[in-house]
């Protein structure tokens, strides 16, 4: 039960291997020893990748909490009981640091009972592949969990105050001479997000220099540039919204009118469903409240 539950999670014999240190192959003979003891398949397998089937999936959810009860009836024999909850919640870096973060102290102050980690994640298999309870993410992942659309976000050309003025605090003008600051996005999962050269010619503003500039992988150190007055960057509306209330940044041309949505992404079955819906719940209210000025409320 062990070894079809473990396989089931993570649909791979090898990391359920890992996390029972066993090897593949025993994995696989534990789960055929299962299938013939119940008389049913479990698995589906398609060119080497496990897919359950309906009836599994149905159960799994059970069985994976029926095996924690258990896990926890043995701990509770030997170490102090700990009646904390606690959930773990991912996103990017970029939006972790500069977005959740500076919320958070909101939710600690009205559920100090629940202990949240913080998970970042560069790529989206690292995050699909994770056991994580919720995840907030801007695609439509393939993985079979719930799916909520929580926010969308704005592209907006800002730079510091003091490099607008120097441009006369005229956006027109800024836009054809203030240096530019690139971020380099793979290509898959820029979704809408603009670059300058599409941006400005877009907008009908010709530049010949628009290659030239500093460029960056991520976007809290091209935040972080434009701060400082190095160029004008592309922001993203839910990463820049603080600087932009405070005047650290300025805006300085039209909002590109594509918007990009947000998704929380979370399991069908969560294994502690009522902290889950109350950090949801509360993610919810964030977004709806009057802090959320930029991070624009999907129809």
């Amino acid at each position: 039960m062990r070894a079809f539950e473990a396989a089931a999670r993570y649909k791979s014999l090898v990391r359920a291997a890992d996390e029972l240190c066993v090897t593949p192959t025993a994995v696989s003979h534990q789960i055929r020893l299962l299938e013939d003891f119940l008389q049913t398949k479990l698995f589906l397998r398609k060119n080497s990748r496990l897919e359950l089937t309906a009836d599994s999936r149905a159960c799994l959810g059970k069985l994976t909490n029926a095996l924690d009860l258990i896990d926890e009836a043995l701990i509770s024999l030997v170490a102090p009981v700990d009646d904390r909850q606690r959930i773990m919640v991912g996103a990017s870096a970029s939006v972790a640091s500069l977005w959740l973060m500076p919320r958070m102290s909101h939710f600690v102050e009205a559920a100090p009972e629940i202990d949240v980690t913080v998970t970042t994640f560069v790529k989206r298999q690292d995050i699909e592949n994770d056991d994580t309870d919720l995840w907030i993410c801007n695609w439509q992942t393939a993985v079979d969990r719930r799916i909520e659309p929580l926010m969308e976000e704005e592209i907006i050309p800002v730079c510091s105050p003091e490099l607008a003025a120097r441009y006369g605090n005229r956006w027109g003008d800024i836009l054809r001479e203030v240096p530019l600051i690139h971020q380099d996005r793979v290509k898959a999962e820029s979704g809408p997000y603009p670059d300058w050269d599409r941006y400005l010619r877009e907008y009908g503003i010709n530049r010949s220099d628009i290659i030239k500039g500093p460029r960056f992988n991520q976007s809290s150190p091209s935040i972080e540039a434009a701060r400082i007055g190095l160029g004008a960057i592309l922001g993203r509306s839910l990463l820049i919204e603080e600087l932009l209330q405070t005047g650290k940044l300025v805006q300085i041309g039209e909002a590109y009118p594509i918007r990009s949505p947000y998704y929380l992404v979370s399991s069908w079955t969560p294994t502690a469903p009522k902290t889950v819906n109350r950090f949801k719940d509360w993610l919810f209210n964030e977004v709806r409240g009057p802090v959320a000025s930029r991070a624009v409320v999907p129809a």
